[in-house]
């Protein structure tokens, strides 16, 4: 059956998003490479195997960059939808090598263990600001307001070096962003922010600075990236990192009050955090699937041809309840080792921030567990919001009793 359609089945149909995971069982093991065409003509291969997904985000012949097909390939591509930022979209996450491999040269740096370390002391600080906060109040919170959101871009504004004060602005523009969906909205706050990073970057020519924008401005005057992107850079740190770590914090939060005997577990053993944060990326992860790859040949999957120009989607929620590589995988085991998930990307496209997203993670859920014995969700699950598409995958609010729920 590989490669035909599975009756009435759209993969990013609003009926799948709050738990995409039976579908997705169906299609690996029904139709593992699944062909699916759009409402305007597009074709994309839903890859649902965890072999095949791995494989695929290694195959030379699949890339980011639909400028790498000949014109009447990539023009399908090009006129797929308007996209009021595709000019900052010429980041590591869209580029192919050579200029992958450049950019991500030039960024890896500020990720490496002794940067990683120092943002972490700011991040428990942060954090038990936050938390204090949450516990101040007598009545429901919402995790994702009060926590997840307001994190990650203070982990990426200490990380670039942008000014205190300009944090609460540089929230609003990543939600407006990444959030809001309207397409005016998104254009006003991306012109915004970018007059903001234009001035930015004339104020910090010739910083000496140790953080990561004084080096990307130190790169570009050296000439080994352009101005346009260096803004792209800042542009995916700021989005990229931003919602990746929003969803892991509130599907951990979620996962953990779904399933009390294994918060149990972690409050009786905390030592078990960094493992559970694994698990959790593993059993319903911040990230449906990876960036679109597009065919720059012809590439085999099984039995299965995938035609040259067509988009292979790696769904890497599939791929890491694949009972092939998983025991029990549809079993939340936050003591689960080994645990070879593939949740963060792999390959040269491995998540660049993912030792700050698991930091954030870590901290944030390790001091909610602590401080908040009785915390108890405050809403049916059913309830819940999620993310409109497939490709992030998390709760838009996580309403929680922080001191248990009210008698």
């Amino acid at each position: 059956m590989t490669g035909t359609t599975l009756t009435g089945f759209d993969p990013n149909a609003a009926r799948h998003r709050a738990d995409p995971h039976p579908m997705l069982a169906r299609m690996r093991a029904q139709v593992p490479v699944y062909r699916h065409v759009n409402g305007h003509g597009r074709v994309f291969w839903y890859l649902t195997r965890y072999a095949d997904v791995q494989r695929a985000l290694q195959h030379p012949d699949l890339g980011r960059q639909a400028d790498r097909l000949p014109p009447e390939l990539a023009a399908p591509h090009r006129l797929a939808g308007f996209d009021p930022l595709a000019a900052w979209r010429r980041n590591v996450f869209h580029l192919d090598p050579p200029d992958h491999t450049r950019l991500r040269r030039l960024m890896a740096p500020a990720f490496g263990a002794r940067h990683v370390a120092a943002i972490g002391r700011h991040v428990d600080r942060v954090v038990d600001d936050l938390t204090s906060a949450m516990a101040a109040g007598s009545g429901p919170v919402d995790v994702i307001a009060a926590l997840a959101l307001p994190l990650p871009v203070l982990v990426v504004a200490e990380l670039l070096g942008f000014p205190l004060g300009d944090r609460d602005r540089l929230r609003r523009w990543s939600d407006e962003m990444a959030r809001s969906g309207d397409p005016l909205r998104i254009r006003v706050a991306g012109a915004e922010f970018g007059r903001y990073l234009a001035t930015m970057l004339d104020e910090r020519r010739g910083d000496t600075g140790d953080d990561l924008l004084a080096h990307l401005v130190r790169a570009r005057d050296a000439g080994l990236l352009t101005r346009a992107e260096l803004i792209a850079a800042v542009f995916q740190l700021l989005m990229a990192g931003d919602e990746t770590s929003v969803n892991l914090v509130g599907n951990a939060v979620l996962e953990l009050l779904r399933h009390p005997a294994q918060l149990a577990r972690l409050r009786a053993d905390p030592g078990l955090i960094d493992t559970a944060i694994e698990e959790v990326i593993r059993f319903n992860g911040p990230v449906g699937h990876t960036g679109l790859l597009y065919a720059l040949a012809d590439v085999e999957f099984g039995d299965t041809v995938v035609p040259r120009g067509d988009v292979v989607v790696p769904v890497l929620l599939a791929a890491n309840r694949d009972p092939e590589v998983f025991e029990d995988p549809d079993v939340f085991d936050i003591g689960r080792t080994p645990n070879r998930h593939l949740g963060l990307g792999h390959g040269i496209h491995y998540c660049l921030g993912a030792a700050p997203a698991r930091m954030q993670a870590r901290a944030a859920v390790g001091t909610l567990v602590r401080r908040f014995p009785s915390l108890t969700l405050a809403i049916d699950p059913a309830g819940l919001t999620w993310t409109p598409e497939l490709f992030l995958h998390g709760v838009r609010h996580l309403p929680v009793f922080p001191h248990g729920e009210p008698r």
